[in-house]
């Protein structure tokens, strides 16, 4: 398939369109792109919404602040001094608004905790949002949550086009252009920063002109047929033709782009310790992941993020991985990865994954906090 073949089937209709950038007024929570509207620096934000994605089929609902996060139900006229920002494992998708590990955790520890997180951001989106925030109303303390996917995401310019389907989420976003081995990170702005702008994508001649050279694009043509020529295959993150040629060109055009990805996260991790410590506040940053990867830890195999979790380990301020919390849980039973992980996955975190979530971060912010939580004081 060539580049405007595949770009084509990525283009949404008129209509998804029209309910990601105006959404029709009085429009009933349960038809409104499921929540995900445009903001032109972000790409996008949530909005009120209720989804039909819940725990036993049921329904669930997402309520937000005048400041854009969570709606607080614990302790709501309290002042806060812990944000947390990330994807959807930190707006915590398919539960409703009591049911996140920030509420779950608030409550226990006797003081609000607010909820910045977006499904579908990339780390990239989360720390463009946690500069808003902060700069706006700053923290005392700033959680950011990686989950796996968020570090290819950070390369993304289209969503779609590396999901190579549409979903509610599948537009344009800002990203980065990396070159680990140069050493290169470079901030790219959503390429459609107004209204107008998103509804170019309805426009194939628009679309190809902007998105045939994109990177991820060319990495995923690469994978798709050994019949190319050097030309057409990047170079892409700092690796060279040579490596990219042969049978295991498809390979080799993952790895490149999960190297990338990595390094791409390492930098926004500089951003947000700029933007947080550089101002004498407290960040820790926690590591979430999907069923496939815990799984994988569960049955022993190596980390696929060992660069970052390496990287990681050397920082100076609290880093969670939640591989190693249900690790040490998983020993508690005598069950398989797979029933295991059915008692708090449903996709995203259950309820049950969230009071999880929740009492694998309680000691760490126990012993970060001071003066310490209510509850512990």
């Amino acid at each position: 398939m060539d580049a405007r073949a595949y770009l084509t089937r990525c283009m949404p209709t008129r209509k998804q369109v029209d309910d990601f950038v105006n959404p029709v007024p009085g429009l009933a929570p349960e038809h409104s792109n499921n929540g995900w509207t445009f903001d032109p620096e972000l790409g996008w934000v949530l909005k009120d919404s209720v989804r039909f994605d819940g725990l036993d089929g049921s329904r669930t609902f997402y309520h937000y602040e005048p400041t854009g996060a969570r709606r607080r139900l614990q302790f709501p006229d309290s002042p806060c001094r812990i944000h947390t920002y990330g994807d959807s494992f930190t707006h915590c998708d398919q539960v409703s608004d009591g049911e996140t590990w920030q509420e779950y955790l608030a409550a226990h520890l006797g003081e609000p905790i607010e909820n910045y997180g977006v499904g579908g951001y990339s780390v990239y989106q989360a720390f463009l949002r946690m500069r808003r925030v902060e700069t706006a109303r700053p923290a005392d303390y700033v959680i950011l949550n990686v989950w796996c996917d968020d570090s290819f995401r950070n390369l993304d310019s289209w969503r779609t086009i590396r999901f190579g389907r549409r979903a509610a989420c599948g537009f344009p976003l800002p990203h980065l252009r990396v070159d680990p081995d140069a050493g290169l990170c470079e901030e790219v702005p959503d390429p459609t920063p107004t209204v107008d702008d998103v509804y170019k994508l309805l426009d194939p001649d628009w679309v190809c002109d902007t998105f045939a050279e994109d990177p991820i694009l060319r990495c995923i043509l690469a994978g798709q047929s050994r019949e190319v020529s050097a030309e057409d295959i990047p170079v892409a993150f700092g690796v060279p033709h040579a490596v990219m040629m042969g049978d295991h060109q498809a390979y080799e055009a993952a790895r490149a782009v999960a190297r990338a990805a990595l390094y791409s996260t390492r930098r926004v991790i500089e951003m947000a310790e700029e933007l947080v410590l550089g101002r004498g506040r407290k960040l820790m940053v926690v590591l979430s992941h999907s069923h496939g990867i815990l799984w994988q830890a569960l049955e022993g195999r190596p980390y696929w993020d060992r660069a970052l979790v390496d990287y990681l380990a050397a920082k100076p301020y609290p880093v969670l991985d939640l591989r190693d919390a249900h690790l040490a849980d998983f020993r508690c039973f005598n069950l398989s990865a797979e029933a295991y992980l059915k008692r708090f996955l449903i996709g995203h975190y259950s309820p049950a994954g969230n009071f999880f979530t929740a009492m694998a971060l309680k000691s760490a912010l126990v012993d970060w906090l001071h003066p310490r939580a209510p509850a512990y004081a």
